[in-house]
């Protein structure tokens, strides 16, 4: 049995806020909305080992430095209290844990981190009495550890959970809630105990043995075929090896001519003596990366000396292709310039183009005698080609030519290294199979040397299948499914006797939970109607209050190892508006009558149960009947809330 004695939180400056609740009875927080209701489920859940905080950001997370519970667990009393996550962080590690007979609320000074939240829920699993369940492997058993954690999906109902049509239980949206749900919730009802449990983690050893024995005998049974078929297959593998004899590959015609035992013992006995002369066969790899890299170098030098050449070569081209345009352009001003041998040579005041007779003009005539004499003194040749030029340009092309040749023998030089480096792998390689080919044959070789490794691990396989066999008729999946479908049938009774005592549709037809889907279900006359086929929010709260508070009266009875606690919040949201006040007549008289119906069954069912269990109740409506009053344990109206204004 795990309870709430109180609900506690400390601010920053040392300040310390105590909410204390009843064990076994129904305990209901009223007031007004933002006063800190909603918030109760998320510090419980935080108390209790949630990997993230999910406090609402507001004026608790600006005050609160340290959320605590004081829990009952049996007859011990266990102080629990997690430090508020740091600014930007999700969560803290910081926990701080006291447990005795009876435990008092420490003082701020006193709350230092002593575990962290995996301890936590060790701790908790461990008083729950939660058996190991780790490393299952049986159909119908969960195959990881139940923890406290997974019992947590029983204990709260949000705001916006009580009133869904679609989801029933807690965190059942977010991913791999649901498979979890499933998978622990017939160990929480008992259909799997915890003898269920340990017989299936032997199981679990068990069949992992007997594969492995079994995979030994049919290694040992294939050794043992003394030159069979397992002996021919070895000797194919050394042909192929290169490992053969000369006898094996003068009989490969016929291979039962061949006595397979001798032929591999000569194999692995020559192999064992002759020595290993692979080393100077093959050159040393380094050898090959410095001979490879000394011809890269010379490849290198080549093509430089080759562009060099090629590049002086059209240098040189250059020139003569420019001495020789110029030769061409000379030639042809020497033809046109000709001419000027037909100007007299005698001074005269006669045009010496024309030969007429100029008057006035001696001086212009006279400058243009001086001039086309001048042009008579051209030069009739210009040089010719160097010889130089041309000489070094041939010998430029013949060394052009010696680099490709050059390169020709690089290439095929480095070709041939590649080719030599490729064989080296090839013996490599071949060598590798070879030292496998040659432990398969020891192996076997060692097996047929006697019978009696095998003798004993067929013996040792016998005897864990025996074992296996009697611990499988000690647990049957089938029995699993019909110990849970039993417990479902009797809670199902239980919540459709339930359901005639509260306002919603088809409360006259069978009520059903089918932990598959997750989901409520009504037998109506005209067939199955699921939660979300029925109508009002009214009827959703209503199957959301039964199937919880039949689950934890089961608990309770049955002593299950889950905390004795769950926890509603607002189960009266569609009746009143969120702002109202709740007292007396303030609400249309027919809502407040459903409302109070509601709360009368759930205090009223509570009271009757065999075993007590602890109801929390955040709520806005407040009923001035004393069955109501009673359950009140703070009244949040008029500026009193969880975080004292003082803060």
């Amino acid at each position: 049995m795990m309870q709430i004695r109180e609900i506690v939180l400390y601010s920053w400056t040392g300040q310390v806020r105590r909410l204390p609740l009843k064990l076994d009875s129904v305990n209901i927080i009223t007031g007004d909305s933002a006063t800190g209701k909603t918030a109760l489920t998320d510090i419980i859940d935080y108390c209790l080992g949630r990997g993230e905080c999910a406090v609402p950001r507001g004026r608790i997370t600006q005050t609160v430095s340290w959320y605590a519970l004081l829990l009952q667990v049996g007859g011990l009393q266990i102080f629990v209290a997690r430090q508020a996550p740091e600014e930007g962080a999700q969560s803290s590690q910081r926990v701080f844990v006291r447990q005795g007979a009876t435990v008092k609320v420490p003082p701020y000074a006193e709350v230092t981190p002593t575990t962290n939240v995996e301890g936590l829920v060790n701790l908790l699993s461990r008083l729950l009495k939660l058996p190991d369940t780790g490393n299952a492997d049986l159909r119908g058993i969960p195959n990881y550890t139940v923890t406290l954690r997974h019992a947590a999906f029983f204990l709260y109902q949000q705001q916006d959970e009580i009133i869904s049509r679609q989801r029933l239980f807690h965190r059942q949206g977010e991913p791999f809630v649901s498979n979890s749900i499933r998978e622990t919730l017939p160990f929480f009802l008992g259909a799997i105990t915890a003898d269920d449990v340990s017989v299936a983690r032997r199981i679990s050893a068990l069949r992992k043995r007997v594969k492995e024995a079994g995979k030994e005998v049919a290694e040992l049974e294939a050794a043992a075929d003394r030159g069979g078929t397992r002996a021919q297959q070895l000797l194919a593998e050394a042909a192929g090896a290169g490992l053969a004899t000369l006898n094996s590959g003068a009989d490969r015609g016929n291979p039962g001519s061949v006595d397979a035992l001798a032929e591999l013992r000569t194999i692995l006995a020559l192999r064992q003596n002759t020595p290993d002369e692979s080393s100077e066969l093959i050159r040393p790899q380094s050898d090959d990366r410095s001979t490879r890299q000394l011809l890269l170098e010379e490849r290198e030098h080549i093509r430089r000396r080759s562009k060099l050449a090629q590049s002086s070569l059209e240098s040189i081209s250059t020139v003569l292709s420019d001495r020789r345009s110029f030769e061409r352009e000379a030639a042809e001003h020497r033809a046109r310039l000709a001419f000027v041998k037909l100007v007299p040579d005698a001074a005269t005041a006669d045009c010496p183009l024309c030969g007429s007779h100029v008057d006035g003009h001696a001086e212009e005539v006279l400058e243009l005698r001086e001039h086309l004499t001048s042009l008579s003194h051209v030069p009739q040749s210009l040089p010719s080609e160097s010889p130089r030029l041309r000489e070094l340009a041939d010998s430029l092309t013949r060394e052009i030519e010696e680099c490709q040749q050059a390169m020709r023998i690089n290439s095929a030089q480095l070709a041939a290294l590649e080719r030599a480096s490729e064989r080296e792998r090839e013996l490599s390689l071949q060598e590798n199979v070879q030292a496998a080919v040659l432990g398969r044959i020891d192996f076997y070789l060692e097996g047929v040397g006697g019978d009696e490794p095998l003798r004993l691990a067929k013996q040792q396989l016998e005897a864990l299948r025996v074992q296996l066999e009697a611990a499988e008729s000690g647990i049957d999946s089938e029995v699993i499914r019909d110990r849970t479908l039993s417990i479902l049938s009797r809670l199902n009774q239980l919540m459709t006797s339930w359901s005639t005592q509260l306002p919603i549709e088809h409360s006259a037809d069978p009520v059903r939970l089918d932990i598959q889907k997750l989901q409520v279900f009504v037998d109506t006359p005209t067939g199955p109607l699921a939660m979300p086929q029925v109508g009002s929010g009214q009827s959703w709260v209503a199957y959301h209050l039964l199937v919880h508070m039949a689950l934890h009266e089961w608990f309770a009875a049955h002593r299950r190892p889950v905390p004795s606690f769950v926890f509603f919040d607002q189960p009266s949201q569609v009746g009143f508006p969120a702002d109202s006040e709740y007292r007396g007549g303030n609400s249309p008289s027919g809502d407040r009558d459903t409302i109070a119906a509601t709360f009368r069954f759930i205090i009223e069912s509570a009271a009757r149960s065999e075993r007590p269990y602890q109801i929390i109740i955040a709520e806005h409506a407040d009923f001035d009947e004393q069955w109501f009053q009673d359950c009140v344990r703070e009244r949040w109206r008029d500026g009193r809330a969880l975080i004292p204004q003082d803060w």
